[in-house]
């Protein structure tokens, strides 16, 4: 006797289902871009509207260094450049790990210089943690690159 399950029915299983069997990057060519690249040293987030610097400086050792970095960046005609915040750090990374519709090529391993509102800044790092999700950690660091961001 033959068992076979209707595909409505396995689709709302796999929707369920916990653990790495369940999950799956989005990296189908039809799917809408997130990632963009503007042709011009800029990557653009469809989602948030955020612009990144594609190339990242070299290592960086202070806050107040990492800072005049960002803000002396005059790049595809802007110039209002800054740190991001450690969350718009994690947002990033989060769409690289799960290929969310990349088109535009980032470097994302290594350390980064964050800003934050209270304004302390911080150096560190997202690491991927050991479940099959794209989970990450944030583990400080002494120095690290700077990735200008701008709105």
């Amino acid at each position: 006797m033959r068992y076979f399950i209707p595909l409505s029915i396995m689709a709302a299983l796999l929707f369920f289902i916990e653990g790495c069997a369940g999950k799956s990057a989005n990296n189908d060519a039809t799917a809408t871009l997130r990632i963009v690249n503007l042709g011009n040293g800029v990557c653009q987030d469809t989602k948030s509207g955020l612009m990144w610097a594609k190339k990242r400086t070299k290592t960086i050792r202070s806050l107040t260094g990492a800072r005049k970095s960002a803000m002396d960046l005059d790049l595809a005609g802007y110039s209002d450049w800054r740190l991001p915040t450690i969350y718009e750090l994690y947002d990033i990374h989060f769409a690289y790990d799960l290929k969310m519709g990349i088109e535009c090529a980032i470097e994302m391993e290594g350390n980064y210089w964050s800003d934050e509102k209270d304004g302390e800044g911080m150096v560190g790092a997202w690491e991927i943690g050991d479940g099959c999700d794209p989970e990450r950690e944030y583990f400080g660091k002494k120095i690290g690159y700077v990735r200008a961001v701008r709105q």
